[in-house]
């Protein structure tokens, strides 16, 4: 038990690092981009080159994590971080770019194997708060990232200066490995490994043959597409009806980090043991849907700051829940694969997400964004309604 603890603080640890690291150069890379000649198309579809690598190679890294264990993946993902913001800082072409964020995103088997890491190491009453603690630390890398990027790249941006945020980058990254190497202790054990002989968990057989799996599958997919999009469009929102500059936007953004790191840290775990993972999840995606809603309609601060919170919330609740229901569908030696599989829905919805929010800011007006993200969230929370899930045998 005293192992088991050990393990997942050194989890945490390693996931904040590496999330920080991430963060860091995440702020300015669209100046980067445009520092080196890109349009703002190009800027896009190198921004989201990354999501793309991901959503191609999480399922192949997970189901490689079952056959060999969650350490070595988790410190390749790393590795092949810190070789993309090398790559990064040394780009003369948008098309580096993309292949650097491409490159990132094939080799980020990490994030995965991480959340099946937590899932070894917990039980039926430990599983959502061991999601929400690596939820926390995702979070908590999102908020210190993009402040010490901002503190790195000075009053006067510079080629020189995002070429020191990115090394700061590939820093983090590299004290992450460094972590893991030392202190992670590998969580699942060799005779619950998925044997060399043995078929490895196919992708489809999975999604057809577990009803449950596929719904929360679906669920994250919705779930992220309108995370990303409500993301993409907010600064423009804000710009438009209240006024904002970048500086209330940043700091914005900052407190719904902050406010989701803490309910994830703890108020998500809470809630799951009071009400179940099921309704937690149901109360979630409520709250998201009616923070996008009153997004759509609001006009002014005090409204604003009232959906933000609703939304907050619905996330901070929803996302651990989520992630602990899909853990639940997978026995030790597939449980990679199938968070593989969660990631690469997420990644999917990220790259789907902010596909159309711009066109329907620029035809319709600058809340219906939200709506349509209001509309994916009630879509997930259809799908979630069905018949409760049962776990697989040897999930814990």
């Amino acid at each position: 038990m005293k192992s088991a603890h050990g393990s997942l603080v050194a989890l945490v640890g390693v996931v904040l690092i590496g999330m920080t690291g991430f963060g860091v150069f995440l702020p300015i890379f669209p100046f980067l981009a445009l520092e080196i000649g890109a349009t703002p198309t190009l800027t896009t579809i190198a921004m989201g080159a990354y999501s793309l690598g991901q959503l191609i190679s999480s399922p192949f890294w997970g189901r490689l994590s079952d056959r060999v264990g969650r350490k070595p993946i988790l410190i390749a993902g790393l590795i092949g971080g810190v070789l993309s913001y090398i790559w990064i800082a040394q780009a003369r072409s948008v098309e580096e770019l993309g292949a650097a964020r491409l490159f990132g995103g094939l080799m980020a088997g990490n994030v995965g194997a991480a959340f099946a890491a937590a899932a070894d190491l917990a039980n039926d009453k430990t599983r959502a708060r061991n999601m929400g603690l690596l939820g926390a630390a995702v979070g908590f890398g999102f908020i210190a990232g993009p402040a010490l990027g901002a503190f790195l790249i000075g009053d006067e941006p510079s080629r020189e200066g995002f070429a020191r945020v990115c090394y700061a980058s590939a820093g983090l990254g590299a004290l992450a490995t460094l972590t893991a190497l030392l202190f992670f202790r590998e969580t699942l054990p060799a005779e619950a490994r998925l044997p060399a002989g043995v078929d490895r968990p196919r992708r489809m057989q999975m999604l057809v043959s577990r009803p449950a799996l596929t719904r929360f599958v679906a669920v994250m997919f919705l779930m992220i597409a309108a995370q990303a999009l409500m993301e993409t469009v907010f600064g423009l929102w804000a710009d438009a009806e209240l006024g904002w500059g970048p500086r209330e936007v940043g700091w914005t953004l900052a407190s719904l980090g902050l406010g989701a790191v803490l309910l994830q840290g703890g108020g998500a775990g809470a809630a799951s043991r009071a009400l179940g993972e099921r309704m937690t999840l149901f109360i979630g995606l409520a709250l998201f849907a009616a923070g996008l809603g009153g997004l759509a309609v609001s006009h002014e601060v005090s409204t604003t700051a009232a959906s933000l919170i609703a939304l907050v919330i619905g996330l901070g609740l929803a996302t651990p829940a989520l992630n602990s229901l899909i853990a639940a569908q997978a026995s030790e030696h597939e449980r990679g694969a199938v968070m593989g599989l969660s990631q690469s829905a997420g990644a999917l919805g990220r790259v789907a997400g902010p596909l159309g929010a711009g066109a329907l800011f620029d035809a319709y007006s600058s809340g219906a964004p939200f709506v349509a993200g209001a509309v994916l969230i009630l879509c997930a929370l259809f799908v979630a309604l069905g018949e409760p899930a049962k776990e697989v045998v040897g999930s814990n």
